[in-house]
């Protein structure tokens, strides 16, 4: 009864409330379930990302219809103890109707709780796991809200001391301990989710994002949409925590797109965009050979098996590549000069020898002798001087006495033959 006249002394009061501070609590009301909503939907691994009206609606709602179902529950609370004829007896039997207050009172509280898990989170919560994750936390909240009463009516030593201020350390307790289950509910809710789906196995999230893309495309062709669940189920029990980061990419990228009955359907023509553009755009590597290999047997899709190959191939193609020591890295690191057209900048006499030209060159035929020929490497010039020979520009090193025309590349080897090579025979490559 004291919790009515609270209500009530409340009710009395609040025609004084002005209009600033009816704005201020709104507000303040506001803020908080901000607060509350992104620590569901960090829960739930949820971007924060939707906002203006829908937030607006759905903070309305709940600023709107919680006070009025709390206020019903107290009012009917109260309304039911004061009738005359619950003191009755009915076929000589008494009736405890405290009990029935009490398990009024905790149906309204599970109520509570079993929409604030499933209308809260950004995210789509199955009712059941919402009721299941509701219905324990309220039987946990009831017996603490029991035990609350009891050390504020037993541990009296505390007002003696303190008066009025001994019950605040133990109510900031209450709120602290009564946040800390609302959120192991949303985390009960969470879990419970998850672990509906029955695979297990851990993928690359590139393999995952295209297991889903796949799903969608295959329904496509069927003239079909896919659900939620359906796009969830493909998914394992590691890679559901990702579920919003994989399906929020999808859309961004403009690949699928939600309908108005929450599937999801093909956006982009598939046939335009390569495996190559679709990796350049993930912010994850390629898969290598041990994630590859992770892979459980149900993994093992028909089209999977020709990206398998392609990734291992690039995996060994790129460690060829890399295959280098690092001091060999930095051994060349210090800037070269760029020598002039007549050889300045080389180091020592060998200015006199060489010369840079930037002369197209001719590729020299396979067939082409270069056993016995007189040749030379740019590039073996190239570490012995500070200068910078740019193959790719066709700016190299040749010996002085050498003509343009009769320059022929074969990789780094750059070989001349007396006049028998002419521009005529051997027409500028670029």
């Amino acid at each position: 009864m004291q919790v009515s006249e609270y209500i009530n002394s409340f009710a009395e009061k609040s025609s004084n409330l002005t209009i600033i501070g009816a704005m201020v609590l709104f507000f303040t009301t506001i803020m908080t379930l901000t607060t509350i909503e992104r620590a569901f939907n960090q829960i739930w691994r949820v971007e924060n990302r939707s906002g203006g009206m829908k937030s607006m609606l759905r903070y309305w709602t709940i600023v709107t219809l919680g006070p009025l179902v709390l206020g019903t529950a107290f009012l009917a609370s109260s309304a039911v103890q004061s009738l005359s004829f619950l003191n009755r007896q009915i076929a000589g039997y008494g009736i405890d109707w405290s009990f029935w207050v009490q398990a009024v009172s905790i149906g309204i509280t599970v109520a509570g709780f079993i929409g604030m898990y499933w209308f809260i989170p950004k995210a789509r919560v199955p009712a059941k796991n919402a009721a299941i994750a509701g219905l324990f936390v309220a039987i946990v909240f009831e017996l603490m809200k029991h035990l609350f009463g009891t050390v504020m009516a037993n541990f009296t030593s505390y007002e003696a001391i303190y008066g009025a201020f001994a019950a605040l350390p133990i109510f900031l307790l209450w709120i602290y301990l009564s946040w800390n289950l609302i959120l192991l509910g949303v985390e009960i809710s969470y879990t419970l989710t998850i672990f509906e789906t029955e695979e297990v196995y851990p993928r690359h999230p590139l393999l995952s994002l295209l297991d889903m893309l796949n799903l969608v495309y295959t329904h496509h062709l069927k003239g079909e949409a896919v659900s939620e669940q359906a796009l969830r189920n493909v998914l394992g029990r590691k890679e559901l925590p990702k579920w919003y980061t994989y399906i929020n990419y999808l859309q961004d990228s403009n690949l699928i797109t939600m309908t108005e009955d929450n599937d999801y359907v093909l956006k982009r023509d598939l046939s335009k965009m390569t495996l190559w553009d679709f990796y350049r755009t993930l912010p994850y590597p390629l898969p290598i050979k041990d994630e590859l290999d992770e892979m459980g047997p149900e993994d093992q899709k028909p089209w999977l098996s020709l990206l398998v190959n392609r990734f291992e191939n690039t995996e060994a193609y790129a460690k060829q590549q890399l295959d280098l020591p690092l001091n060999a890295i930095f051994a060349n690191s210090e800037p070269r000069k760029k020598a002039d057209s007549n050889g300045k900048g080389i180091k020592g006499g060998q200015s006199n020898l060489f010369r840079k030209t930037s002369a197209t060159t001719a590729a020299l035929d396979k067939n082409e002798p270069i056993k016995d020929t007189p040749h030379f490497d740019p590039i073996a010039y190239d570490k012995d001087s500070d200068i910078e020979c740019d193959e790719r520009d066709n700016e190299i090193l040749i010996p002085k006495d050498l003509n343009d025309s009769q320059i022929k590349t074969n990789g780094n080897l750059f070989n001349y033959k007396d006049d028998i090579i002419t521009e005529s025979d051997n027409p500028k490559t670029n």
